[in-house]
């Protein structure tokens, strides 16, 4: 199975994609190479060791008990010989032992292979900085969140997604109505009009996201959003260098339904949003035609942080390109307690001093 390492030319040493830079950063002695310039010293070298053991990917010696590799594979580090352990699903490695990256070929390749790429524009100390900003001021928060030693895991990984383009026409029949109040020294009075309103529109959709990995919450990809297409480049493997990355594992036809219902609810909504100057609006019949769907294949960058507090885990997700920072944050109930029993006695001293006032 073939596998891409990014070694600097000029030391040797293991080189990583750089956000601040864009370019490809060795540590070591500080070189730096466009993306699109690098050239593997010892590609073929790589190339040809990868092809003699591509049905011998286990180092020799090594035992595994059945079941135990089940939904994983195992690569041999060119660089060390170390045991790469990884799920079917993951393209870009790091091993564990001599911190090579490595780019799984086969699993960018062919239709596997991604049209687009955004390459991280935030580093781990912006994620670092902007969890910490996230708890910032949370009283109610436990305060083993507020210590940045207590998160378990910081992944900077590249998230698969389906980009859809479409066009959208539709016809929408709104009952509308306004309504009027008004009294006398006997009865107040209420009057309600009611109306049709028409409404026609067409709408074009381009590059709108929907995650292919099933490892990933929808909901939580859906939160960092949005992602500046513009920024886009067509694909290199270089950018993935000291990142994570998964190929697709969720099929674009599991997800057109839900992306053409949400493209669908946006239309209504701005549609919905001409209809002005009446209390309340109703959607009573809608037309919907949706043209001209495609789909591309692109990786979208995103840190994942992990923590865990009284047995439940918790993962907070940042976009790599904007820096949205989004999470769901426990209640300590102690915290919450003390908040409520100082309120209490804030409203009785208070009410205490306003009665002492009257009084006097």
């Amino acid at each position: 199975m073939g596998l891409t390492e990014y070694e600097c030319p000029s030391c040797g040493g293991v080189m990583n994609f750089d956000a601040g830079s864009q370019m490809l950063l060795c540590p070591y002695c500080d070189t730096k190479i466009k993306v699109s310039d690098y050239k593997a010293p010892r590609q073929e070298e790589q190339d040809k060791d990868a092809k003699a053991d591509s049905n011998e990917w286990l180092s020799e010696g090594t035992e595994w008990k059945p079941g135990e590799t089940d939904g994983m594979v195992v690569y041999s580090c060119q660089s060390c010989g170390g045991e790469i352990v990884a799920s079917e699903t993951e393209g870009s490695l790091t091993c564990p032992f001599c911190s090579n990256n490595v780019v799984v070929k086969e699993k960018f390749a062919g239709d596997l292979r991604p049209d687009y790429v955004i390459p991280f524009k935030k580093s781990k100390q912006d994620a670092m900085d902007s969890y910490a900003g996230y708890v910032k001021g949370k009283l109610l928060l436990p305060r083993v969140f507020f210590a940045q030693n207590h998160i378990d895991k910081i992944r900077g990984i590249y998230i698969p997604y389906w980009l859809y383009d479409a066009k959208i026409d539709a016809d929408y029949r709104f009952e509308a109505t306004k309504v009027r109040t008004w009294s006398d020294s006997d009865y107040n009075y209420t009057e309600t009009s009611f109306y049709e309103v028409d409404r026609s529109g067409h709408e074009e959709f381009s590059h709108v996201p929907h995650d292919a990995s099933k490892e990933m919450p929808d909901d939580l990809m859906e939160s960092i959003e949005p992602f500046n297409f513009s920024e886009a480049v067509p694909f290199n493997s270089g950018y993935l260098a000291g990142f994570l990355a998964n190929r697709y594992d969720v099929d674009v036809e599991e997800t057109k339904t839900h992306i053409v219902n949400r493209m669908e609810n946006t239309v209504e909504n701005d549609i919905r949003n001409t209809v002005t100057g009446y209390s309340s609006v109703t959607p009573i019949t809608r037309n919907k035609q949706v043209r001209s769907l495609s789909h591309k294949y692109a990786l979208y960058p995103v840190w994942l942080l992990n923590t865990s507090w009284n047995g439940n885990n918790y993962l907070f997700a940042m976009n790599g390109q904007s820096g949205k920072f989004v999470g769901n944050l426990p209640v300590s109930k102690g915290r919450a307690a003390v908040l409520y029993i100082l309120s209490a006695l804030g409203f009785t001293l208070i009410s205490i001093i306003i009665c002492l006032i009257i009084i006097s």
